[in-house]
């Protein structure tokens, strides 16, 4: 297998785009270690798509516009949807196109690390789909359902998952009349109350609101950067506690127990506190940060036996009740006093790939992504067992 060529995504239209840069190169560096060979291919902030072996250096993303002029063997390219088309195709604006001179590009496998909106959400498997590649990770359906706060709150509901309930606003019904989802909001919860973008993850746009000037203030953070927000109480004397879950068939990681600097932990406490040790990938060409394994944590979570089998049973429950495949973090809190356990967010593609949680049973992150790789390459093939056109003979007279 480790002759297969894998196509690794990153960056994308997406507030999360230098967290996929950061998580992409830490996946590049481990299939290389797997000994796969590899094509990177980056998307821009504004959508335009490079491929080629020069991208894979964190170097050329440090600056906040990206140049492509100058670097050897990257081409402006596009993946078709057309399924006959089995290689990318290169821009028409970059002087090429299926017959240019360009060498052909084009992997057996694609590996989405795009974080977020655009890579995420269902896009970008969508077009995989069409496509008709094997990829990496959750399909259409689980992709989108994870990265939608609400909507996963609801099937979670409908399996039998305790959340945190919420109240949720559009951008349209906060910008009519923001008083009123005020008061609704002040009438369910007392100050504090937690808000947060609908659709994002990796704490952006995420804040603690202390009275309704902050909560304002916080709405209009979160309906600028999604067009909808949810707000829900903030719990006190809690913890966070995290699994990773695997599959299919499914199998659940070490729990680990984040440390945060604030009640919340923020987009900082995740990715600018760690070191520069991509921990079992060399730290090679991609090398240059932790993320979200630098986040200070304590693994295996200290929480025993009883409630560690308790989060990986709803881990795995919950992966299946939205139809995850890969690999999938599920975050959620607890309070002690009341031995309250709430399912907080599951994130179909976590940061860092959430490698850190299945090194503690031994479980390296290159060997993680080569079983991560045939993951997919068995659910394409399965999926060659599915007919898609009959003749139905309704267009003959």
């Amino acid at each position: 297998m480790p002759n297969k060529t894998v196509a690794v995504l990153f960056g994308g239209r997406s507030v999360e785009h230098e967290v996929s840069v950061i998580s992409a190169h830490q996946v590049m560096d481990a299939l290389d270690q797997a000994g796969f060979p590899i094509l990177p291919i980056y998307i821009t902030k504004l959508g335009d798509w490079y491929a080629g072996e020069g991208l894979h250096n964190l170097e050329l993303y440090r600056e906040q516009t990206f140049h492509a002029a100058g670097l050897k063997n990257v081409f402006r390219v596009g993946l078709s949807p057309d399924r006959s088309v089995r290689q990318l195709v290169v821009h028409p604006v970059a002087g090429g196109g299926l017959l240019s001179k360009g060498p052909k590009l084009w992997a057996d496998v694609f590996f989405p690390v795009l974080h977020g909106t655009h890579g995420e959400d269902g896009s970008i498997q969508g077009l995989f789909e069409l496509a008709d590649v094997p990829y990496v990770g959750s399909g259409i359906l689980a992709s989108a359902i994870g990265m939608d706060k609400v909507r996963t709150k609801r099937i979670l509901e409908e399996a039998g998952i305790p959340t945190l309930d919420c109240l949720e606003v559009s951008r349209a019904e906060w910008t009519a009349d923001p008083d009123a989802f005020a008061a609704e909001v002040e009438k369910k919860y007392p100050y504090p109350v937690i808000v947060k973008p609908v659709c994002l993850g990796s704490s952006v746009g995420v804040t603690r609101a202390a009275d309704r000037a902050a909560l304002t203030d916080a709405l209009d953070l979160a309906l600028e950067i999604d067009v909808r927000a949810l707000v829900e109480e903030a719990l006190t004397d809690f913890i966070e506690l995290n699994c990773a879950v695997m599959g299919p068939p499914e199998r659940a990681s070490a729990c680990e127990q984040p440390i945060g600097y604030e009640a919340v932990l923020s987009f900082d406490d995740k990715y600018k506190h760690g070191g520069k040790k991509l921990g079992g990938a060399k730290t090679g060409t991609g090398a240059g940060s932790a993320g979200m394994a630098g986040l200070r944590r304590e693994i295996p979570a200290p929480i025993g036996d009883a409630l560690t089998a308790q989060v990986q049973e709803l881990a795995v429950k919950a992966f299946r009740a939205i139809g995850a495949a890969g690999v999938a973090r599920v975050d959620f809190l607890y309070q002690a006093a009341g031995k309250r356990l709430l399912l907080n967010e599951i994130n179909t593609l976590p940061g860092s790939l959430a490698y850190y949680l299945w090194e503690v049973d031994g479980l390296r992150f290159d060997q993680l992504v080569s079983m991560l790789v045939q993951s997919a390459l068995d659910r394409h093939e399965a999926k060659r067992a599915t007919t898609y056109s009959f003749t139905a003979n309704l267009l003959t007279r």
